[in-house]
């Protein structure tokens, strides 16, 4: 029940710093497990994505590519992290209940339950990195993306720390569901992708100038409560979501971008307009 017809926390919501998306097969998945990280972002300790999901690869990959596309240095250790993931953890989930009642017990991998649960992305993301903010799933379904931003932009723009608090959403999901055969393996190849988004508050110091950001993110709640299910349009995917960022911070015919959540919440992304007469997509 929402009451309050003001944007959540601060009127000027919070800014996006930095953000990348990445795209891999599931066949390509075992080398992105062990590339290295690109020039400018931090490397990763030796065989960490061994046993990560393929959701939890990407969405690693797509933050390091955030951090050396990032226009100043980021402070790791004090960022917190929330991933959404949609329908993460499948593939090892479905192996191993067909492996189940033919091997027993002793086929179920002790790392189903780190690896492949709904807090596994952010999890990853923040040992790997050496963030010591909170980290979080939200999610897990078709609106997992509205989901993430909204608990992000939430916990950045109220966290009443200005000076400092910021946060990395990653959002990751398959362009096609993998069919399974009845062992639990896939027949197609699909692409699995991950967004990654650095969050900051608005007010935050930006180092003497160093850091800038053309893009501004704002959560409005609904002026009244929103009773019982509510139909929405669907959010869009990861891949139209990033394109609208990327047109948004290069100041073109798209202004804004905006996204509304099954609540009735939306959450808008502006950028800083370079001429008159832009149009907002919704």
């Amino acid at each position: 029940m929402y009451r309050s017809p003001a944007f959540v926390a601060t009127p000027a919501g919070c800014r996006i710093v930095s953000h990348a998306l990445v795209e891999s097969r599931l066949s390509e998945i075992p080398a992105l497990r062990s590339r290295s990280a690109p020039a400018g972002g931090p490397s990763l300790p030796p065989r960490f994505l061994r046993h990560a999901d393929e959701h939890t690869v990407v969405g690693v990959h797509a933050v390091l590519e955030a951090i050396a596309a990032s226009p100043g240095p980021c402070d790791l250790a004090r960022h917190a992290v929330v991933a959404a993931p949609c329908q993460s953890g499948r593939l090892a989930a479905a192996r191993t209940l067909a492996q189940l009642p033919s091997g027993g017990a002793v086929t179920v991998s002790p790392h189903i339950v780190p690896q492949c649960s709904l807090h596994s992305v952010a999890g990853a993301v923040s040992v790997a990195l050496g963030m010591h903010g909170p980290h979080l799933g939200v999610g897990g379904g078709p609106d997992a993306l509205a989901e993430g931003l909204f608990a992000a932009a939430t916990l950045v723009a109220g966290g009443g720390d200005p000076t400092g608090t910021a946060a990395w959403l990653v959002a990751t999901d398959w362009e096609e569901e993998p069919d399974l055969d009845r062992r639990g393996e896939s027949r197609t190849d699909p692409v699995c992708r991950a967004l990654a988004l650095l969050l900051e508050p608005i007010d935050a110091p930006t180092g003497g100038g160093e850091r800038t950001a053309s893009l501004s993110l704002a959560v409005r709640l609904p002026p009244q409560p929103v009773p019982g299910p509510r139909l929405h349009e669907p959010a869009g995917g990861l891949v139209a979501f990033a394109r609208a960022l990327t047109m948004c911070a290069e100041g073109g015919a798209l202004a804004t971008w905006t996204i509304t959540c099954p609540w009735g919440a939306e959450i808008r992304v502006s950028g800083r307009p370079r001429s008159a007469g832009l149009r907002e997509a919704a």
